[in-house]
């Protein structure tokens, strides 16, 4: 009897050690609660052959990295939420459209909470199937099979059966997929190709693989998830790369990178363009930017503080990794000299950048006390290191201007040889650019309003002058409808027009033109506002036009233009202030009336930061610094 009862004991023994996780696997699976038997359910699936290991591997992998993942979606019928999607932007008033297809409040779900043992034992088989058959798998170590196939979601959109369906969709390309010789660099070509055109359109909730597919609309974001969706459920490895905040526009962008045989990442732009082409997110030099950074689905140890110690730009940094040096145009690493002590200790320090003179932190080092180090930063950039606890932000040493070769410029009152000095301010090279995109434009008058018998007036055959520019017709005529025609890549990008009539009288009408704008601010009206900082700035890149319906017609004499400047030059008559950095914030050089456009004289500090603020039309301008030289470099 006793022996029967030693049995027993020592298979209850048995049994418990069987089922004993690890302690990284007992603690998600205690956060769990009621949910807890169904991620248990899929560590037994495939705990009991060894044959499964790997497997069991990929199922703990999801599991431990589970936590803070989870969906947001509409609790209403697909075709309504669907609807809804496709006309958000253009609802003048959404919360009617929300109303009335009655879609209800979103839906917060946590996985950990509900994901059943189904749907990741589903997941788990159909990755590694694609990982297994395609013959660029076996160039694809365990490590990345987890993070560029595996992961069962993206984003916060909430789950379906997207692998079955992206498999479905996609079913006709398996004869060319499973060549041999196909890598998965051609693959990622092949199937980027045949995703969907996305139109450009911004604002909208998190969707799932099927919602993308249907609706076709959405920013790089949307078309970044598409491709992670589309190229993962086909087995080809693909990440989701992002820069927090473009240097010099008030945005971040997201875009893709594929893995090839040997191990490198390929940029590429989802649904846009293929690996090895150029795109937004494809270097530095083009479109500046401080960090890339790739979303990742395990929980990384990136900033161990509290979230009121970590900027806003870095709020996701739990599931991301640094991965700038993967892009060319970084230095590798860039020490800092810490100056000032912080308020609040946090033991970290953050780069941060300026914008609109806002300083907006993207990258952080451990704080050491006296310097701190900041790997893969990107150049031709001005950086502020700054301390950020309790959600302020405080100086912790110098500005920095890191060149094109990586030199390092500090931008301090400290250096001996920054008195002040006689300074001109001249803006004549600071928006190239802009200019540029004026060139080949035309301009051209109707009386029809589809323009289908339009003349043209003027053609933009060279660099317009940032000032106004003066065109007097040689053979005056009459028009109803006179406009603006924007060149190849001109997006239409122009500040100010006027029309003068024979009696050199200025001419008045109704605004028209091309509707699509990048953002309210900018539509196609403001070229007829009088105001020289705003400008019209078109979605489409080439054919987007403003003008004017006189109502009648009437003879134009003249035209008079004004290329997008942002009001950031000095015209005559304005009002300014010029201000220099410290560190305990910007300090006055005083005030001047400009008595030409173009330039202004000041006496200022060299190689200090300095903005000339526009009083007349209350705008700050860009900051710059001007070298012992006296060489303007403007950010």
């Amino acid at each position: 009897m006793k022996n029967i009862q030693n049995i027993i004991i020592l298979l209850a023994a048995c049994a418990v050690s069987c089922t004993r996780f690890s302690p990284k696997i007992e603690a998600v699976l205690q956060q769990a609660g009621n949910n807890r038997a169904e991620l248990e359910k899929v560590l037994k699936y495939y705990g009991k052959t060894p044959a499964d290991s790997l497997k069991l591997r990929a199922a703990e992998f999801l599991i431990v990295n589970m936590p803070g993942k989870y969906s947001e979606y509409y609790d209403a019928p697909w075709n309504d939420v669907a609807t809804v999607y496709l006309r958000w932007t253009s609802s003048s008033d959404k919360q009617l459209v929300l109303d009335t297809y009655k879609i209800g409040e979103l839906v917060v779900q946590e996985d950990i909470k509900c994901i059943t043992a189904e749907y990741l034992i589903n997941n788990i088989e159909l990755a590694f199937k694609v990982w297994q058959e395609r013959p660029w798998g076996k160039h694809i170590p365990f490590d990345a099979f987890c993070e560029e196939i595996l992961p069962y979601r993206v984003g916060v959109e909430s789950l379906e059966n997207w692998r079955e369906k992206a498999l479905a969709s996609f079913a006709d390309l398996d004869s060319i997929l499973n060549k041999p010789a196909t890598t998965s660099v051609e693959a990622c070509s092949i199937v980027n190709k045949l995703l969907p055109r996305f139109r450009i359109d911004r604002d909208f909730p998190a969707m799932n693989f099927s919602q993308l597919m249907a609706s076709a609309k959405g920013m790089c974001d949307e078309m970044a998830t598409l491709a992670v969706f589309s190229m993962r459920a086909l087995g080809i490895p693909v990440t989701f790369d992002f820069t927090p905040r473009w240097i010099n526009i008030s945005t971040g962008h997201s875009w893709n990178a594929v893995r090839d045989s040997s191990g490198n990442h390929v940029s590429f732009m989802g649904v846009d363009s293929n690996p090895h082409k150029p795109h937004q997110g494809s270097s530095y030099n083009t479109y500046p930017k401080g960090k890339v950074y790739r979303k990742t689905f395990a929980i990384q140890q990136n900033i161990q503080t509290e979230d009121s110690h970590i900027p806003p730009l870095l709020g996701n940094h739990k599931n991301i990794m640094d991965v700038s040096a993967e892009y060319a145009g970084c230095t590798d690493t860039v020490p800092v000299r810490l100056k000032y002590p912080p308020v609040t200790p946090t033991g970290y320090v953050y780069l941060a950048f300026e914008h609109n003179h806002q300083l907006y932190p993207i990258a952080w080092a451990k704080d050491s006390g006296d310097t701190c180090c900041f790997p893969s930063v990107g150049r031709d950039v001005i950086y502020f290191p700054v301390y950020y606890a309790n959600n302020r932000q405080t100086p912790a040493g110098d500005p920095f201007w890191l060149d094109k070769d990586g030199n390092r410029m500090i931008l301090s009152l400290d250096h001996p040889d920054t008195l002040l000095t006689l300074c001109k301010i001249d803006l004549d090279n600071a928006l190239p650019l802009w200019l540029q995109r004026m060139h080949h434009g035309i301009f051209e008058g109707a009386n029809r309003a589809d323009f289908s018998d339009a003349k043209v007036l003027h053609t933009v055959d060279h660099l317009p002058g940032m000032f106004y520019n003066d065109v007097t017709l040689r053979m005056p005529a009459s028009y109803r409808y006179v406009r603006y025609k924007s060149p190849k890549e001109g997006f239409c990008n122009v500040s100010e027009i006027e029309f003068y009539g024979s009696g050199g009288e200025k001419l008045s009408g109704t605004s028209v033109g091309t509707p699509s704008a990048r953002n309210p601010n900018n539509t196609c009206d403001k070229v007829f506002d009088g105001d020289v900082s705003t400008f019209y700035n078109a979605i489409e890149s080439s054919e987007a036009w403003t003008g004017v319906d006189f109502q009648e017609r009437k003879q134009i004499r003249k035209i008079r233009y004004l290329p997008r400047t942002e009001g950031q030059h000095i015209y005559e008559g304005h009002h300014y202030e010029l201000f220099y950095w410290t560190k305990d914030g910007w300090m006055s050089l005083g005030k001047q009336t400009a008595t030409n456009s173009g330039s202004l004289q000041y006496r200022a500090p060299l190689q200090v930061l300095l903005y000339l603020e526009n009083l007349t039309l209350r705008k700050k301008g860009r900051i710059f610094f001007v070298t012992p030289g006296q060489e303007i470099h403007w950010r």
